[in-house]
């Protein structure tokens, strides 16, 4: 049962015939209700403070949790950049590294047809030197050869030369064809001759 400092300080009490001091009872009454008074008081007081620090404590925890989910979104974001990263760091060392795969295979494929091109220049130039000395050494065995020195000391005016030699000698280095298509041009050219002289007798 509660009471209030009014009804501590009104409260009326039945009389006897040797009861306590009116009086006495009065103010002692009187101190109790304005003590009662002062803890109403402080207990208000002190309700106002724990009213106060709940709703502080309600928006701390409020900003509490706004930090927490801001970590939590940020840890998120921060592991997705990271992700993000990793994976285009990844695909551009891949690629780096498969283009300089490809740049050192194409140097060496180049090199290679190089080197087969120098060697196939280096065979030909030996077979044409080789061919070209023949020749040369060919042709020089004919310049050493006598009758070069037979024929610059042979004197023309020594001979009796006549077109009839000229041709008997020619007629000698012929074969049997071509002795026949001499002899086949000598009979069309006398009887176109003969054709001729006909008609300017005409």
């Amino acid at each position: 049962m509660s009471f209030t400092p009014s009804e501590i300080k009104n409260k009326e009490f039945s009389r006897t015939k040797n009861g306590l001091e009116p009086s006495e009872v009065a103010d002692y009454l009187s101190q109790l209700s304005q003590e009662i008074e002062h803890l109403k008081d402080q207990n208000k007081q002190l309700e106002t403070v724990v009213q106060e620090k709940e709703n502080n404590l309600k928006s701390y925890k409020e900003v509490q949790q706004s930090v927490s989910d801001a970590l939590v979104q940020a840890q998120a974001a921060s592991q997705e950049t990271k992700a993000a990263a990793a994976k285009e760091a990844e695909a551009i060392i891949n690629k780096a590294n498969a283009d300089a795969d490809r740049i050192v295979n194409d140097g060496i494929e180049k090199a290679r047809r190089l080197s087969f091109q120098t060697e196939d220049m280096k065979r030909q130039s030996k077979i044409f030197r080789s061919r070209f000395r023949m020749l040369v050494e060919a042709q020089l065995d004919l310049l050493k050869n006598d009758d070069w020195d037979y024929l610059l000391n042979y004197d023309l005016d020594a001979q009796q030369v006549t077109e009839e030699n000229v041709q008997h000698l020619n007629q000698n280095d012929l074969t049997e064809a071509e002795k026949q298509q001499a002899q086949q041009a000598k009979a069309q050219q006398t009887a176109a001759e003969n054709k001729e002289s006909n008609k300017e007798n005409k």
